[in-house]
């Protein structure tokens, strides 16, 4: 009994149950796992005979591949490789759940709309901050993976809330007798991004039960911006039309302009920005831009005036290439641990006990970098030590490079007891089998983050004193510790060279904590309901329970807003209750006619009652109709749902800032098109002429929606053809997949907020103008946008996917190639019933994804001997069509100027002469920018060696070396090298070997 649950348990998960089946039929189909799969429903089948479209990621070939993460495994399929993923090189940027955070996302959709299960039950999130929602892949090793089963279509009914995308079932191994140890390393061909991995894993099988365990070490080593030349530099790279020719300027040493950090600069009201003077470094005359607003006012002694507008000499020793962008991470380092462990035991004949014990540390960090750039005072008197220069200079802004680090320690333990049997003496019930288990998850993380204190700052430049104390009302900081201030504005302390106490004074590191927990209960039956001329009933019936709590504790100066230059957060506190009643059924209709080999139909329904929002129901119905043994037709049609997560209702508000110009539509209104704006600009107080120059950032307050927030619904219908004439080895699958969500909770955009609030009818009155505030007087800047999660948008997404197997024993070895591959039709956002539709499709990784991804993999196997060949496929992007533009009239290169009188000549010879009454006007020059990607593809190459005890296997990753694709500025990038789905590491080589007894 003990063998046959252990077996059954691994070959045959579901949602709600598994299938009864004899021991011997068992034991001999467990032979090949590609026909055991079950992922959205409870029939045995495989990815060529589901009702249902999946794809199947054995442990085969991840090992073949020379993976060894979780989440790079799944994040390289087909179905997420064409979009945006949240992962390891997202340095400096706000992620949902947290820096450090990998998850995955199913068809564009969103990761928090792809359900992940572990062994066919929910995994429970994980992650720092207030957003932690979906699944971090980080907490499950894939040393302990024996296979990922994807579903790709909406499975609500199925398995509850998230599953719109798809379900991702993660299946383990747990039939083990003995033990094995494996050691594994990845070294690029550069520095930087090391990989190494050892593993453990001992089992037993008793006369009555089973036990597994094992432990995993994981580390990837940083993979920093100078590492690879690609990312050290972020030129430009923009192409004059007219030759083809890279038109970026050169620095100093006649090289590439990098416009890596713009900082070690005094930015001044009088001057512009100004650079200390270096020897060695020829700077140009006044006439050539080295002077004020004319060449007869003179730049003060020991600086150069840098970056002028139409005056190209004055860019080649602009201060943007300070060394702390190179020290930035690409691929943040991180290390993991964790025991799994599966054990079962025979309680009686008829009932076995199984328990499941996953925990995991993860310590992640990110190395970025950042602007210190605090307004200085110009009332202050000159000679004050922190600014010698007082208001001679006008307003001036000292920009200082900064590191900005953070770091995380996230401990997620999971522990499962469950029940199983099969019933008899019951009537007709007898040959059914039942399940029940509880489950408990909870992530506990600590994250710590490099900071600014704003009340230090403010200490320090507001005011004539070095250092005023009264400032100082939340940090405890004391100004005895800087008794001679800080010199903002020298020469030393523009470079970023603190001294220790200037910088204890400004700077610290503060640390929070997020507790996420999950607790679960689900029972369920199933069996035969009675019998058909074509077969039984098959049915599953159930009962869940489920209960989320989320608490995340920003440090006391982050929720007391004393961060300088970022957003605040203050405490998320909330929890949520789900009650669910399931039910499943697998309908016979024919079998054995005349072109109906076999003719299912399957259903499912499922009631959801949520304490946040209210219930929702949810259907499904599938269709496989199996005109002949080697051809099939399946369909389904059905609805999903997802339940608002938990940050999305209770976030704490959080605080970001964007310029004016990027949320104002009043700037320049006179010149809309819209008559509403320029009626309710006018209306608002703005001034014609409105520039928004010297006023500051608005500020963007992000919270939850309790209360408001409704669930989101979908409609999910696939239809596909499989073709599987045995007599030629080969399988090929084709489904068409259309997905449509309603009611998506998003963050609505503080662009479109003030758009909609000011180009309506019913300003000032119409909703969105109260999410505003909007200073009064002669600079009427937007202060405030309330920009919190809302019910808003919908979302459609239409395509193609093909798997292709073909499978040949010769006599000289076994030869088996697979492929898969995904063409994404349609892709396109609403915000609202009456906004423009966005059309996402076959963009960059900025936007979205290119329409086309794909892998290829074949494998020959001779004996011990196995040869491996994967190719890794991402389809072209361009973001032209989205932005609607490929060329744009920059003044950056341009050298010519027109002159109040409108006369046209070279900006020098017009500054040189009495003719700039009025001031010049640079004449802008078309230049292109590279708003695309190429098809792009890398190849793996492995040879493996099993021997009685030993396996040894070696290879090679990005065999051809192929980097990113180039992006202009403005791409989704870092430096030139396009982000996201690509190889950031290049060629590499690896070694795998492992022992078991």
């Amino acid at each position: 009994m003990a063998f046959r649950h252990a077996l059954l348990r691994t070959t045959v998960i579901s949602g709600l149950a598994a299938l009864a089946f004899a021991p011997s039929a068992l034991a001999q189909e467990a032979t090949d796992v590609d026909e055991l799969v079950v992922t959205g429903s409870r029939i045995k089948s495989s990815a060529y005979t589901s009702a249902s479209p999946i794809q199947v990621i054995t442990g085969e070939t991840q090992t073949l591949q020379g993976l060894v993460d979780t989440a790079e495994v799944l994040q390289r399929s087909s179905l997420a490789s064409g979009s945006f993923q949240v992962n390891n090189q997202l340095t400096g940027f706000v992620t949902t759940g947290g820096p450090g955070v990998n998850t995955i996302n199913l068809r564009g959709l969103g990761s928090n709309r792809n359900l992940v299960l572990l062994n066919g039950r929910r995994v429970g999130p994980a992650g720092t901050r207030g957003t932690v929602g979906p699944v971090d892949l980080n907490v499950i090793p894939q040393s302990v993976v024996n296979r990922i089963e994807i579903l790709k279509d909406g499975a609500s009914s199925i398995y509850g809330s998230d599953a719109i995308a798809g379900v991702t079932n993660i299946i383990t191994n747990d039939r083990i007798d003995g033990g094995e140890v494996q050691i594994y390393g990845n070294m690029g061909e550069q520095r930087g991004g090391e990989t190494f991995r050892i593993n453990g894993t001992w089992g037993k099988t008793f006369d009555r039960g089973y036990l597994n365990i094992s432990g995993d070490y994981y580390e990837q080593k940083v993979l920093r911006r100078e590492d690879r030349d690609d990312t050290a530099c972020a030129a430009d790279y923009l192409v004059d039309p007219a030759t083809g020719q890279r038109v970026d300027y050169k620095n100093t040493e006649g090289g590439t302009k990098c416009y890596n950090l713009f900082a070690n600069t005094l930015r001044t009201g009088s001057f512009g920005d100004l650079v200390y003077t270096l020897p060695g470094i020829t700077y140009p005359t006044a006439a050539q831009g080295n002077a004020g607003s004319n060449a007869t006012i003179a730049v003060p002694a020991g600086f150069a005036r840098s970056a002028r507008a139409g005056f190209p000499l004055t860019y080649p020793y602009a201060e943007q290439e300070d060394p702390l962008f190179g020290r930035a991470s690409i691929l943040s380092p991180v290390k993991r641990y964790t025991i799994y462990a599966t054990a079962g035991i025979d309680l009686t004949p008829n009932i076995e006990g199984y328990t499941e014990v996953l925990l995991n540390r993860r310590e992640s960090a990110q190395y970025g970098v950042r602007q210190f750039f605090p307004s200085l005072a110009t009332a202050w008197i000159l000679g004050n030590p922190n600014n010698p220069y007082g208001a001679s200079l006008g307003s001036q802004l000292p920009i200082i490079p900064m590191k900005s680090d953070r770091a995380q320690t996230v401990d997620y333990a999971r522990v499962l007891f469950g029940m199983k049997g099969d019933i008899s003496g019951l009537g007709f019930l007898d040959g059914w089998s039942w399940d029940a288990f509880v489950q408990h998850s909870r992530s506990d993380a600590d994250y710590g983050v490099d900071v600014i204190y704003n009340d230090r700052v403010l200490a320090v430049t507001t005011g004539a004193l070095a250092c005023d104390q009264t400032r100082i009302t939340i940090s405890g900081g004391q100004c005895s510790s800087i008794p001679t201030g800080i010199p903002l504005t020298s020469q030393r302390v523009l470079a970023g060279n603190f001294n220790a106490a200037e910088s204890a004074f400004l700077f610290g590191y503060e640390i929070g904590n997020t507790v996420y927990e999950q607790t679960q209960f689900e029972a369920s039956m199933t069996g035969d309901l009675f019998q058909l001329p074509a077969g039984g009933v098959g049915t599953a019936i159930g009962v869940s329970y489920r209960k989320d709590r989320i608490d995340d504790q920003p440090g006391i100066n982050e929720r007391s807003g004393n961060f300088w230059g970022s957003s605040s957060a203050g405490r998320t506190r909330g929890g949520d209750t789900v009650k669910e009643v399931f039910a499943e059924f697998n309908v016979p209709v024919l079998s054995g006619v005349r072109f109906v080999e076999a003719l299912d139909l399957t259903l499912s329904g499922r009631y959801t009652d949520y304490e946040s929002y209210g219930s929702n129901e949810t259907y499904k119905v599938g269709l496989n109709w199996a005109i002949a043994p080697w051809l099939k037709i399946r369909a389904s049609d059905g609805t999903s749902f997802r339940a608002p997560a938990l940050y999305e209702l209770y976030l704490a508000n959080q605080t970001s800032f964007l310029g004016q110009t990027s949320v104002d539509p009043c700037i320049r209104y006179e010149e809309s098109s819209n008559e509403f704006i320029r009626t309710n600009c006018a209306a608002a107080g703005v001034p014609q002429g409105y520039t928004a120059a010297g006023t500051s950032s608005a500020t963007i307050v992000t919270g939850g929606g309790a209360g408001v927030l409704e669930a989101e619904t979908s409609k999910a219908r696939t239809f596909g053809i499989v073709f599987t004439p045995k007599q030629f080895d080969l399988s090929v699958a084709v489904d068409y997949f259309e997905i449509e969500v309603n009611d998506e909770v998003r963050q609505f955009g503080a662009s479109n907020i003030t758009f909609q609030c000011y180009s309506r009818q019913d300003f000032p009155n119409n909703p969105y103008c109260g999410l505003i505030t909007r200073a009064t007087g002669a600079t009427p800047q937007i202060t405030t946008i309330n920009n919190s999660y809302v019910n808003v948008a919908s979302q459609k997404n239409r395509g193609i996917d093909l798997n292709i197997r073909y499978v040949n024993e010769f006599d000289f070895g076994r030869l088996q190639i697979e492929g898969e591959f995904t063409w994404q039709l349609e892709d396109k956002t609403q915000l609202l019933g009456s906004s423009t539709v966005e059309d996402f499709n076959g963009t960059t990784y900025g936007y979205d994804g290119p329409d086309f991804t794909g892998n290829v993999n074949a494998r020959f196997s001779k004996n011990d001997w196995t040869v491996f060949w994967g190719m890794n496929i991402i389809g072209k992007g361009s973001d032209t069509g989205y932005l609607g533009r490929d060329e744009f009239l920059s003044t950056r290169y341009s050298t010519t100027c027109r002159n109040s009188a409108g006369a046209v000549a070279p900006c020098t010879t017009l500054l040189a002469s009495a003719a700039t009454a009025g001031g010049l006007t640079v004449i802008g020059t078309p230049i292109l920018y590279k708003q695309y990607t190429e098809f792009y593809m890398t190849h793996d190459l492995t040879v493996r060696k099993r021997m009685d005890k030993w396996t040894l296997q070696g290879g090679v990753q990005n065999l051809f070396d192929e980097r990113p694709p180039a992006g202009s500025a403005g791409q989704f990038r870092i430096g030139t090298a396009a982000l996201n789905g690509y190889d950031m590491v290049g060629r590499s080589v690896f070694l795998r070997a492992g022992y078991k007894w």
